[in-house]
């Protein structure tokens, strides 16, 4: 399966930038276990910066946030992270105010 990015055909294992991210793409523990949806990314588009992204757990459908830094690939079919799926169940739960309160907008919820 191929995924179009700007009129190409791009492999579903092609690495990806942020920008090109799309909501629900499944998230990927490091112990290559499938975690969760993606539910936001989190992002300035005016500064290019990537701060993290919101996934929802398959297991609860909590929400958690990832920081830019743990988010090790990004490709069309899935994110993968560093946490295992055991690391992800026990981050505490991701709210719209902690995330209004350090000033972040996200692409998918605004």
């Amino acid at each position: 399966m191929t995924h179009e990015a700007g009129g190409q055909e791009i492999s579903p294992e092609q690495p990806i930038a942020w920008r090109a991210v799309r909501p629900e793409t499944p998230i990927r523990s490091a112990d290559s276990q499938t975690a969760g949806r993606l539910a936001d990314l989190l992002a300035s588009d005016q500064e290019d910066i990537f701060h993290g992204i919101v996934v929802r757990l398959d297991e609860g459908g909590r929400d958690v946030f990832i920081p830019a830094d743990d988010v090790t690939l990004m490709t069309p079919s899935y994110l993968e992270v560093s946490y295992t799926l055991e690391q992800l169940d026990s981050l505490p739960d991701h709210t719209e105010e902690r995330q209004a309160e350090v000033g972040w907008l996200g692409r998918f919820r605004r």
